[in-house]
């Protein structure tokens, strides 16, 4: 009787001991099922916040965008830009450059540059009307160019939008430096 029992107490341990390892193993493997999923949701959760704010910063190009499209047809049937006409139309483009280079973290290299280029020649806008409409007339085609050139950027960046690493690790690999510009240049040139 002693050795059945004996039997009966080995096969005990020996199925609590399966059973224990099971238990183990399995609370292992989900656990690390379920640190990966939340990994990959904290990875989601981030593109998701990268997404938007390039979103974000591509509505502003937009607006700007918005102001160069519009042209005046002047008296002497040369055109200009809209910024150009008012100040109150040169001082909104100023302020929609303004909300786009502030977002230009969010924006590819290549788009900024772009935008760069513009806010360069809308840095050099006389104040004076005259001086104002006359500027935008001699940077007509250059300002149109710039514009197309920033409106077919805008679209293939919306194709790689969702390139979420491959966009940070551009951004990690360029570094844009400091780029003075003489403020000192005559504004008509």
């Amino acid at each position: 009787m002693q050795s059945d029992s004996h039997y009966l107490f080995q096969l005990a341990w020996i199925s609590g001991g399966c059973a224990l390892l099971g238990a183990l193993a399995g609370s292992m493997v989900s656990g690390y099922f379920t640190l990966r999923a939340k990994r990959s949701e904290y990875l989601n959760d981030f593109f998701k916040i990268v997404i938007c704010k390039r979103v974000e910063a591509y509505e502003h190009l937009e607006a700007l965008i918005q102001a160069y499209k519009s042209a005046v047809i002047d008296t002497d049937k040369q055109p200009y830009h809209s910024p150009f006409a008012t100040s109150n139309q040169h001082m909104e483009s100023l302020l929609r450059m303004g909300a786009a280079i502030n977002s230009g973290l969010w924006l590819t290299d290549a788009t900024f540059d772009s935008l760069q280029q513009i806010n360069y020649i809308q840095f050099r806008i006389p104040e004076d009307e005259e001086d104002r409409i006359r500027f935008g007339k001699e940077h007509y085609r250059e300002l149109a160019k710039l514009r197309d050139t920033l409106e077919r950027q805008l679209a293939a960046d919306m194709l790689d939008l969702h390139r979420v690493r491959e966009f940070l690790t551009a951004k990690r690999k360029h570094s844009r430096g400091f780029h003075a510009i003489d403020s000192a240049q005559k504004k008509d040139d």
